[in-house]
């Protein structure tokens, strides 16, 4: 069954009217006609199954059955320093996937992207909304995750208030002081993961981190590239917090 997602704020009732640009996609640009079924998501997590019954400017559907899925109690937020080239897309996909609450992109000293690309990141919103949403369709999530706006090193750092826990993955931290070592907390706060840039990062930003109430842990004896690191962790994490 094909999936869309529809405004959060669209009235749920026994006829669905959908708004101009859902109807012109669905009837007009995948051709989808009288009768056929398909799923609405809203990204808060509520799925409705609905039969499209009138076409027009506007489609008409018929609700057919409404489920709500839950948020994960423990939510997990990212923040992620900005990589080059297409790894900041992958990780949007994977963090999707994998049910990560927020990802916030930030800029640390050690990022490999030049000034001039720093300043089109609003600019890969639109796109990075494009495949959090894709990446929901594909694995049947029907809650999207929160794309936070672009922060600076100094800005992400006091982005959460003190009852979340936080953690900076550092390599060169030593590697007793790991999560074997330093267990997760799974109270409603949640937790507050920060990765860097490819290039790490320096002593200088580790104690700024510090000095912000973070735990600084090590990812173990491998090395890793700076995506790889994320998707790593992330799984693991979400598999103590219980959330899969």
């Amino acid at each position: 069954m094909r999936r869309f997602f529809i405004n959060p704020d669209t009235i749920i009732r026994d006829e669905i009217i959908l708004s101009e640009q859902e109807s012109h996609h669905i009837a007009r640009v995948l051709r989808l006609g009288k009768g056929t079924t398909l799923q609405l998501l809203d990204g808060r997590g509520n799925i409705h199954d609905a039969e499209i019954i009138s076409l027009g400017r506007q489609l008409t559907l018929k609700l057919l059955s409404s489920v709500h899925i839950k948020r994960d109690d423990i939510p997990l937020r990212i923040c992620q320093s900005v990589l080059k080239g297409q790894k900041m897309e992958l990780l949007m996909q994977k963090c999707t996937e994998l049910g990560v609450a927020e990802f916030t992109p930030y800029y640390s000293e050690r990022c490999q992207l030049r000034k001039t690309e720093l300043s089109k990141i609003s600019s890969k919103y639109d796109r990075w909304q494009r495949i959090i949403e894709e990446a929901c369709k594909q694995c049947n999530n029907p809650i999207k995750m929160e794309l936070k706006p672009f922060l600076s090193f100094e800005e992400m750092l006091v982005q959460q208030d003190g009852a979340v826990q936080k953690i900076l993955f550092w390599e060169e931290e030593k590697q007793e002081n790991s999560l074997h070592s330093h267990p997760v907390q799974t109270k409603d706060d949640g937790l507050q993961i920060v990765f860097g840039p490819e290039g790490g990062f320096p002593a200088t930003e580790v104690e700024s981190a510090k000095q912000a109430g973070f735990t600084i842990l090590s990812l173990g004896p491998r090395i890793l590239k700076a995506e790889t690191a994320n998707i790593a962790a992330v799984s693991i994490i979400q598999h103590l917090l219980g959330n899969m």
